[in-house]
């Protein structure tokens, strides 16, 4: 709290009268993140848009905003805001879900596909925040948008590689795509 205290500009004490304890910080900031998630996907979602344009955006959209390394290992000591995160991840995964199977019935992903495997490599990935240690030579978002890439591109009709394609060279994933092309070079020339 003193940390956080130091970072906000405000005294300790100042902190805690406006929370009870960390506990009540993390569920705060648990609640409004969703709330903002919310918000973003339901902006999204207009008619012009089909499912796989607002994963895309969405995605694009949370780059750089994903929560640091101290959040996930914090939230683990608190089982209020950890049963709270597991609810929102839920709700996010079911979301995600229905706009994959919308995406089928518009014809940018793949209707063959099993999509209850899906949704459980999706749920597993998530539990994958904060990445392993397998991944500590990479960004969260480096590990995040590798495999989010992969996996929707995967999914994607002839139609639905057109619009990713489309956001791809764009250049709206422009922070991430450098560093991958410098890592598979960097692999290349260790092989």
């Amino acid at each position: 709290m003193s940390d956080i205290a130091e970072e906000a500009g405000v005294s300790k004490r100042t902190l805690y009268e406006l929370f009870e304890n960390k506990e009540s910080l993390l569920v705060t900031i648990l609640k409004t993140e969703y709330s903002n998630i919310k918000a973003c996907l339901d902006e999204l979602d207009i008619e012009t848009n089909t499912a796989l344009d607002i994963i895309l955006l969405f995605n694009q959209k949370i780059q750089g905003k994903l929560v640091c390394d101290a959040f996930y290992k914090d939230i683990l000591r608190y089982p209020g805001a950890l049963a709270m995160q597991t609810v929102y991840k839920k709700a996010m995964l079911c979301k995600m879900i229905s706009l994959v199977k919308r995406g089928v019935n518009e014809g940018v992903f793949l209707p063959e596909i099993n999509y209850d495997m899906i949704a459980l490599m999706m749920r597993e990935f998530a539990k994958m925040s904060p990445p392993s240690e397998a991944f500590k030579m990479y960004t969260n978002e480096e590990v995040h948008n590798t495999f989010f890439l992969l996996f929707i591109r995967g999914i994607c009709t002839d139609n639905g590689r057109k619009i990713f394609k489309r956001y791809v060279t764009e250049g709206y994933y422009d922070l991430l795509l450098p560093r991958l092309v410098n890592r598979i070079e960097t692999i290349q020339e260790n092989i």
